[in-house]
């Protein structure tokens, strides 16, 4: 597995996404960016469609960050849905 920095403009929210995250869940992710910056990376597929991680995305955009990690996944798009 290889991560990679990409710029958050880049991103693609998954449209299909089945959790939504509340104000108060994505104020938790921020609080946990701003004191123990990111640990994990995001997974998007090979169009930088987010599979794993939309509300780590959408709190570091509101906190300011440019650039995130990423692993970017081979699975195809029912694989990556099921994941």
């Amino acid at each position: 597995m290889k991560t990679e920095t990409i710029s958050i403009d880049d991103l693609v929210l998954d449209p299909e996404n089945a959790r939504l995250h509340s104000e108060k869940n994505i104020s938790s992710i921020k609080a946990s960016l701003k004191k123990f910056g990111q640990q994990k990376p995001i997974v998007v597929d090979k169009d930088n469609i987010v599979a794993a991680g939309n509300g780590t995305v959408v709190a570091a955009m509101e906190i300011g960050w440019t650039k995130i990690e990423v692993v970017r996944s081979d699975l195809e798009k029912e694989a990556l849905k099921a994941f």
